[in-house]
């Protein structure tokens, strides 16, 4: 008995040991995007985890022939300057009744635009009804909510800022 349990304990901590030892394959720091077309229910995420960031900015242009309509929402470090990289962790949820689009990004205590310019910006908006946005500076997140008109699909995705900031992408597929 006292064998068998020398073996296991000897088989464990070779197991822990060998573990420690470095990979030879790089492991890649780039995020892998999940950016499908999200329809009546389901959710998309991207981003890293940082130390903070700030939104700064919401920006909208729409295509009436097509049919759709994209928001960019610029993401920037903690002191609100731009930032190269990949934008700060978020995660996209797109409910069903009523339909709307939340954005939650954590670690993002600050905004560089408001409630109000948010709304003043998707006025006209062919896919959105209302907009709410909330900072939570318990948790350091902002939270941003679209009322959607219905049977809109949702595509939300990252984009790495390689010459300007980092960005949060939202299409707004009408129907």
């Amino acid at each position: 008995m006292g064998r068998i349990s020398g073996l296991i304990l000897a088989l464990v901590f070779s197991a822990t040991a060998h573990a420690a030892l470095p990979s030879k394959k790089k492991i890649a720091a780039k995020p892998q995007p999940v950016s499908k077309i999200l329809a009546g229910e389901g959710a998309s995420f991207g981003g890293l985890a940082g130390s903070g960031f700030t939104l700064l900015d919401v920006r909208r242009t729409a295509d009436a022939k097509k049919k759709i309509e994209r928001l960019v929402l610029d993401v920037g470090d903690i002191q609100g300057a731009p930032m190269k990289g990949w934008p700060g962790y978020y995660y996209a949820e797109l409910k069903k009744n009523p339909q709307r689009l939340v954005i939650d990004f954590s670690q993002m205590p600050n905004a560089r635009i408001n409630q109000q310019q948010i709304k003043q910006r998707l006025q006209g908006s062919m896919a959105v009804r209302n907009s709410q946005m909330s900072l939570d500076p318990v948790d350091n997140s902002l939270n941003l909510t679209l009322d959607l008109k219905q049977n809109t699909k949702v595509r939300v995705y990252q984009v790495a800022g390689k010459k300007s900031t980092s960005k949060v992408v939202v299409d707004l597929i009408t129907e």
